[in-house]
């Protein structure tokens, strides 16, 4: 039996209830943060979905055409041999968006060691339509650098910014510059649009859940849910990083990431 007088017992007895309680909360906390950051990159295929459809219609069209047309001359292989190069390029460039689609959507089970260049170009893979092709100049500046984040939250974050940067310069064109460096413990990642910036009024709540601002909607994307800057940021700090920006209204935004390095592997004697 206990010595602690009938009160103090009591007292314990509650409080071990309370920090039971809010262990009890926050696993299921950080169980419904996980499955909101997956949810947010299915949002994200769902942004995807109409311009990766439009793209596909592309690819298809002139490999049914010059099919059709080296069947109705079966006489001129010259044009078998167009529509079977046709086909093949379509096929890889496919091939090649399905792949950085479904790399996207996976789980993340993989350790927390991300190359980002890999991780640059993977997401601008899951774009399917090139950025030139509505009027946007990618300048791509990327060292060789490890980072300690998984591969697929730092897609994440990379495809979220690079798809704000689009919908800021979707309806004049403009540049889209990414840049990376390191330092001995650290790397820096920076986006820069030339879009029409970030609203002075929601300037300070862009981090925050919920918040949208769409410069230039796009007819062929579903509307965003206001989660990503959020879930952007979250992942970013629970590598150990930070996630900031710089906006003048009609001078563009730049995103800076800076994330710890990976730590190199040891090898075994």
């Amino acid at each position: 039996m206990s010595d602690l007088p009938p009160k103090d017992s009591m007292k314990l007895a509650h409080t071990q209830e309370v920090l039971e309680r809010m262990d009890l909360i926050e696993a299921q906390f950080s169980q419904a943060r996980d499955g909101l950051e997956h949810l947010q990159r299915l949002a994200t295929l769902g942004t995807l979905s109409a311009m990766v459809a439009h793209e596909f219609n592309n690819i298809l069209a002139p490999i049914v055409g010059y099919t059709q047309l080296a069947l109705a001359n079966p006489d001129k292989p010259e044009l078998s041999q167009k529509a079977l190069i046709k086909a093949l390029a379509g096929a890889e460039r496919a091939t090649h968006i399905a792949s950085s689609l479904l790399g996207y959507s996976r789980e993340d089970d993989a350790p927390s060691h991300a190359n980002v260049q890999q991780a640059v170009h993977s997401a601008l893979g899951c774009l399917a339509r090139g950025l030139e092709r509505d009027g946007i100049q990618l300048n791509l500046e990327l060292q060789d650098i490890e980072v300690a984040m998984s591969q697929v939250s730092l897609e994440q974050v990379l495809l979220n910014l690079i798809l704000n940067a689009r919908k800021a310069m979707l309806s004049q064109g403009g540049q889209l510059t990414i840049r990376s460096w390191s330092s001995e413990d650290a790397a820096y990642i920076d986006l820069s649009d030339t879009g029409g910036g970030v609203p002075t009024q929601i300037a300070e709540h862009v981090f925050e859940p919920f918040i949208t601002h769409d410069p230039a909607p796009d007819p062929k994307s579903e509307k965003g849910t206001g989660l990503g800057l959020s879930i952007c940021r979250d992942l970013v700090v629970n590598a150990g990083g930070q996630l900031s920006f710089d906006s003048k209204p009609g001078q563009g935004t730049t995103f800076h990431l800076h994330i710890p390095k990976a730590k190199p592997l040891r090898r075994s004697a």
